[in-house]
């Protein structure tokens, strides 16, 4: 009785480790996911803000401006 006691024991350890190894594992993946997510937000607001950037020093164009200026070197 006692080997098969232990037996079913090693068994559900075993589902368990799986089953927490399965966990982090997704976790692990949407760790990434987010961390990449995080870095596209940083860079579309960093360039929101060059795009409000006055004077010469905007590294983004206006696109409103871009029309006018197509037109006026044609």
């Amino acid at each position: 009785m006692q080997q098969a006691e232990m037996a079913a024991l090693r068994e559900t350890d075993r589902r368990r480790q799986a089953q927490m190894a399965e966990t982090l594992r997704v976790m692990r993946d949407m760790r990434r996911e987010m961390s990449d997510m995080q870095a596209e937000l940083l860079a579309h607001r960093e360039q929101q803000r060059r795009a409000r950037q006055p004077g010469p020093d905007a590294r983004i164009p206006d696109h409103q401006d871009a029309s006018g200026d197509a037109d006026s070197h044609i």
